[in-house]
């Protein structure tokens, strides 16, 4: 028995040995797993640290780029300021070496716990990096705003100042058109102040009816307190307050004058009424110019064949003149330069005066159309008016009918 004994004695004892070694060898396994996990993470911390780090260079550019191209061109000058102390706190993070992971199993990395204080130094690296990163990043678009809201406000202003300016020039370009509207009313308004006095005295003479005179008269004492009246040449309001009145008081004392004719109308040269005119356009004083009818038919009829064959309106200055004209014109002009008033083909109604300018001087084209063609609409340039016919006036021509 003794011998059976020992044996299981020495048996037992084998086993106990190997489940000892089997637990020994399976603590060892897991030791050595969590230590490769453990520095697993630290490698893990390490190479996104690295990789932030790396990207810093081309932010670092990007961020310089950025303060060159803003410089004095942002809303707010701090922030580049800002810029400028994280771009020297990017590069010398640049500089900055990485923690070292030693190899599985060297010295100082026998325990997880060794790892674990090198992770933490690993991962407060790689979190320093990001950060940086992430601040640059940051910084640098909020000057690239603050640029473009610069380059914005740069663009509004511009458009603002382009827009006073063209509204500048526009109240500049109305101002002297309205000034030069001015210039030739108050030269019109002049004429008609100065010709109504012809008008009053010549129906004065003829003891016309007073009520259409003193309209007439209290009309031109209008027109004469209107060129009386005076303006800031700066100013369109007051301006074109003073072309307004000046027109006004123009017209009243045309439409006045043409009441005191009608009462002094009877058929003869330079009485006719104006209801038996038609109307031919004004004349460079302002004045509506007439013709007798069939004349202004005829007219109309050869300026149309004019304006085909030349390329240009056939403009009427002066047409039928009223007997109170014709003496006014007889004494600007004097006698042998105008009919004498009653006897002037402008009293018929049957003649007209054509701009010089337009074209109607001796051998110019336009004159030479019109006095060979004139006839054939019953418009002739009559002798005494010709080249060596007297009185030479290339412009007057007189319907025969």
């Amino acid at each position: 028995m003794r011998p059976l004994f020992v044996f299981l004695i020495v048996a037992a004892l084998a086993l106990v040995g190997s489940i000892v070694f089997a637990l020994v060898h399976a603590t060892n396994d897991r030791e050595a797993d969590q230590l490769a996990d453990a520095r697993a993470d630290v490698v893990q911390a390490v190479d996104e640290g690295r990789a932030a780090q790396e990207g810093l260079t081309a932010q670092i550019e990007t961020a310089e780029s950025t303060l060159v191209a803003s410089k004095g061109k942002v809303v707010d000058s701090a922030l580049r300021d800002e810029l400028a102390g994280h771009i020297a706190a990017a590069k010398k993070l640049g500089d900055q070496q990485p923690p070292s992971v030693p190899e599985a199993g060297a010295a100082g990395l026998e325990a997880p716990a060794d790892l674990d204080a090198l992770e933490a130094q690993a991962t407060e690296w790689a979190m320093t990096m990001r950060t940086a990163s992430t601040t640059l990043t940051s910084a640098t678009e909020d000057v690239q705003e603050s640029y473009r809201q610069w380059q914005q406000d740069r663009k509004d202003a511009q458009a603002e100042a382009d827009a006073a300016a063209d509204e500048a020039a526009q109240a500049a370009d109305q101002l002297d058109k309205a000034l030069k509207s001015l210039s030739t009313t108050t030269d019109q308004l002049k004429i008609s102040v100065r010709d109504s006095q012809y008008t009053l005295d010549w129906a004065a003479g003829l003891n016309g009816p007073t009520g259409p005179r003193k309209t007439l008269l209290a009309h031109r004492k209008e027109g004469a307190a209107a060129l009386a009246a005076r303006a800031e040449a700066k100013e369109l309001g007051a301006v074109q307050d003073l072309l307004d009145r000046r027109e006004t008081a123009r017209l009243a004392i045309e439409d006045g004058a043409w009441a005191v004719r009608a009462t002094l109308a009877d058929g003869s040269n330079g009485r006719i009424a104006q209801k038996d005119l038609c109307k031919m356009g004004l004349g460079p004083e302002g004045q509506e110019q007439y013709l007798r009818c069939d004349a202004a038919e005829d007219w109309t009829k050869l300026a149309e064949a004019f304006e085909a064959e030349l390329g240009k309106p056939l403009r009427v200055e002066y047409g039928y003149r009223p007997y109170d004209w014709q003496l006014q014109a007889l004494d600007e002009f004097g006698a042998g330069q105008v009919a004498e008033p009653g006897t002037s083909n402008h009293g018929w109604a049957a003649a007209v005066d054509v701009p010089v300018d337009d074209g109607f001087r001796f051998g110019e084209p336009e004159f030479e159309w019109l006095a060979a063609n004139g006839p054939k609409f019953g418009w002739e340039h009559p002798d005494w008016a010709r080249a060596g016919g007297g009185r030479e006036e290339p412009w007057h021509f007189e319907y025969q009918g």
